[in-house]
């Protein structure tokens, strides 16, 4: 006999409540089927049991990660580390760089580097023309500010040469990153519609965050580094990035290491863990297969959207800096010993011995802070392969360079360049967009001034080369350029000898303290002095500076006007239009036309001033004898009749009403 299906379900209902002697009682059935069925389906309950357990122990740490990711979410936790963001609310046009961005990147710093401030507008229009740049701290204009960025000299020289287009050059440069970050970036970059990725990158390749060499690193296997950044999207990985990072630091500490937030060391020395990466070593090779890897990534995913990519090669002191480091690699020579030969063959006037002896110790400098020859021979193999415009930047810096030995005339320390250099940068890029034919086919020669036009007319001034030449002195103040031993006192000894320097000085010593301030304390300096033509000079360095504050434009054109330089004034008041309309614009452009006997261009701004100034006593002089010069004139006399009832005695008005009652006669 064997049970039914009722039984077995009433059995299967009641088991955890009555023995099998009452569930056999109940279903007035032989006790022993009731056993042996119990028997039968314990297994198969336990499983089911154990089964549903396994899923809930599971759940749960899925479950407390949803969780706690949810509530990192709601509260912000590590803040908002997209690339773009909005710009300040007096540009709601506008996007630029996060100035927080950093943080994806590195989580034992203090004090993290930021991109430059290049605004953007969100909607792209139809005539606009979008070029990025992406790289290093080179790439990022150090140790100058935004004003000496070789992609603002880039901007302006391109809006020249296409006036009718709307020219933007946004640089997401920033000292420490390789080309990690750079891979990290590019989907962002691409959903922002460019027309062109400019890169100049590659001497931060092994120091850099997240390089094979950097205390900034999560290990060497690329794939794993690649996955770390896509989990940075997640705020719960972040946490426990933070927390590792803490860790770390405070392990650090206990043990007496270096520690990375160590606030008296440069970037630059907190970030080295490996100082000694000999030439053609594996580390080496590595890292160069590291930069290859992430330009093809970054190429691949430029392609799949149709937008072209330049690559630079890269320059570097090789003639005045001394190697770092000097170990003997396999067969190689210690670099030291290969730069002192460079030096006797210089001596001997063997320029061409020379030249490869310079190369190569500055490429067996253990201290991988220059990039090697490789490096460029490695651009210039994917350029080749992949038909992408490579600047030939060595040649430009060579044929600056005394006997073509790139040193202390173009660079101001291992491997930054001074003013000459960047503005020599914004040559070689500008040179090769234009022989490559980007934005049009053709460019009008007509309209291409000169690079000393530039280098004469760009807004830099005293205070920008004392505040970059002041970091370099802080740079070779530490290590590597001393010994980490030997504290740097750079601040501590250094005693300014100018205005300019002093200010210099409080910016670098101040966060509260900015270079604009500094620009227009020394504006306002001058001004006291009736020097109006360097407080010109600082306006104009703060326009290349702030390109979208519309304060310096109008301080500017106003030290021009002063001067009594109305063609001086015109096109910056003009430029300032672009920013906001006011009516110290259009009013002083409107009185600019007249004396250029240009009535009905000045009536357009004079109106325009008049909409939201109709008081002003010279603004209705102006007003009035421009609808005179250009015929109107019942209009001429109705505005120097409201001139008059203001002001009775207003000089000339007598001599205009003298001309306009023999004119209406």
């Amino acid at each position: 006999m064997s049970l039914s299906a009722e039984q077995k379900k009433y059995i299967d209902q009641n088991s955890n409540t009555l023995s099998p002697g009452e569930l056999a009682d109940k279903l007035q059935i032989d006790r022993k089927l009731v056993s042996q069925y119990l028997q039968i389906r314990s297994p198969n309950l336990h499983h089911r049991k154990q089964r549903l357990f396994n899923l809930i122990l599971f759940s749960i740490p899925i479950l407390f990660f949803l969780l706690l990711e949810g509530l990192l979410q709601l509260l912000g936790y590590g803040g908002n580390l997209d690339l773009f963001v909005d710009a300040p609310k007096d540009f709601p046009q506008y996007k630029m760089a996060n100035q927080k961005v950093a943080r994806r990147f590195f989580s034992r710093q203090i004090a993290v580097p930021s991109p430059p401030i290049d605004l953007f507008l969100k909607e792209k229009p139809p005539d606009g023309y979008r070029i990025f740049v992406i790289g290093g701290s080179t790439a990022a204009g150090y140790p100058y500010a935004a004003n000496l960025m070789f992609s603002r000299i880039l901007q302006q020289r391109l809006s020249d040469v296409f006036p009718e287009r709307r020219i933007e050059v946004i640089n997401l440069a920033m000292s420490a990153i390789n080309s990690y970050a750079l891979l990290d970036f590019t989907d962002e970059m691409l959903q922002n519609r460019p027309d062109l990725i400019l890169i100049y990158a590659g001497h931060n390749e092994f120091y850099g965050a997240l390089g094979v060499a950097s205390a900034e690193s999560i290990g060497k296997f690329r794939p794993l580094v690649l996955l770390y950044l896509k989990l940075n999207d997640l705020k719960s990985f972040l946490l426990l990035r933070d927390v590792v990072g803490q860790l770390g630091s405070f392990a650090a500490r206990i043990f007496g290491k270096a520690s990375l937030q160590d606030p008296t060391a440069t970037l630059m020395e907190r970030l080295v863990a490996d100082q000694n990466i000999l030439y053609k070593s594996g580390i080496y090779e590595r890292g160069k297969r590291q930069f290859r890897e992430n330009l093809e990534a970054i190429y691949r995913k430029a392609k799949s959207e149709r937008i072209p990519v330049v690559l630079s090669e890269l320059v570097s002191n090789v003639h005045d800096q001394e190697p770092f480091i000097s170990l003997k690699a396999g067969d190689w020579p210690p670099a030291a010993e290969v730069y002192r030969s460079a030096q006797e063959y210089e001596r001997q006037g063997d320029i061409l011995q020379a030249r490869e002896k310079y190369y190569l110790a500055k490429d067996l400098d253990a201290l991988r802070f220059r990039a090697s020859e490789e490096f460029n021979e490695l651009i210039r193999e994917l350029g080749n392969i992949y038909q992408l415009p490579v600047v030939p930047m060595k040649s430009f810096f060579e044929k600056s360079s005394v006997n073509g030995f790139i040193g202390n005339d173009l660079m101001l320390e291992h491997l930054h360049p001074n003013i000459d250099g960047y503005f020599l940068m914004a040559e070689a890029f500008f040179e090769t967009l234009r022989q490559n034919g980007f934005i049009e086919g053709q460019w009008d020669s007509s309209r291409i001034k000169s690079p000393e036009y530039y280098r004469s007319h760009w807004g830099y001034t005293e205070v920008d080369s004392l505040l970059g030449q002041l970091r370099i002195k802080v740079l070779r103040g530490g290590w590597p350029f001393q010994p980490r031993t030997v504290p740097n006192k750079t601040l501590s000894e250094y005693r300014p000898r100018s205005k300019a320097d002093s200010l210099a000085v409080q910016v670098w010593n101040s966060t509260n303290y900015t270079l604009e301030r500094a620009h227009v304390e020394l504006a306002e300096h001058y001004e006291r002095k009736n020097d109006f033509w360097r407080a010109f000079l600082e306006y104009r360095a703060l326009i290349c500076l702030t390109p979208f504050n519309l304060s310096p434009y109008l301080r500017a054109a106003d030290a021009r006007l002063k001067m009594q330089d109305l063609a001086g004034a015109l096109p910056l008041l003009q430029e300032s239009l672009t920013i906001e309309e006011t009516v110290f614009a259009h009013k002083w452009i409107g009185q600019i036309f007249l004396t250029q006997n240009r009535p009905k261009d000045a009536l357009f701004h004079l109106e325009k001033a008049y909409q939201n100034s109709p008081t002003d006593l010279q603004l209705l002089y102006n007003l009035s004898g421009a609808y005179a010069l250009d015929s109107q004139f019942k209009k001429s006399r109705a505005m120097l009749d409201r001139l008059l009832s203001l002001a009775p005695n207003f000089p000339d008005a007598d001599i205009l009403q003298a001309q306009l009652e023999k004119a209406l006669k």
